[in-house]
């Protein structure tokens, strides 16, 4: 029985390699927004601590506008990384959807090969099964022949 060949495999070959060129790219994009969120993370964490810190050691009014300025400074850091972590999400919204679409492409393409595949080994088999009938026919024949 001759091997299955799908005439379509190196368009399929394509669709996978640029299946996992965005896998790779979603891959980047999700590593920003984690590190973007851990840095908003630690951004706050570093103002609470200010915050108590300003509040329970009430020493001097110098100390005071100092800590009010430190913590103005990581409020804003705060609302930049929040800007950089919405656009990094909308970012990863079209890298998600571009990618959704890849694989589809390649999941229709693998459909199709699955069926011409399948479709190929039932005709082979149903050749043989012939062959098989024609032979036993032939021989039955000449047996036949044969006793007469």
């Amino acid at each position: 029985m001759k091997q299955f060949r799908f005439n379509l495999e190196k368009l399929l070959d394509l669709r996978k390699y640029d299946e996992k060129k965005w896998e790779v790219t979603l891959g980047q994009i999700v590593s920003k927004c984690n590190a973007v969120e851990y840095s908003i993370s630690n951004l706050k964490s570093d103002r609470r601590e200010a915050f108590l810190k300003y509040k329970l050691h009430g020493s001097g009014i110098e100390l005071l506008q100092i800590s009010e300025m430190y913590i103005n400074k990581l409020n804003y850091d705060i609302s930049q990384a929040q800007l950089r972590l919405q656009s990094f999400l909308m970012e990863k919204k079209k890298i998600q959807n571009e990618y959704i679409e890849v694989v589809n492409r390649r999941k229709v393409l693998d459909k199709l090969k699955e069926k011409e595949e399948l479709n190929y080994y039932k005709k082979q088999t149903l050749e043989e099964m012939k062959e098989i009938d024609d032979m036993s026919t032939g021989i039955a024949l000449r047996k036949r022949i044969d006793s007469v």
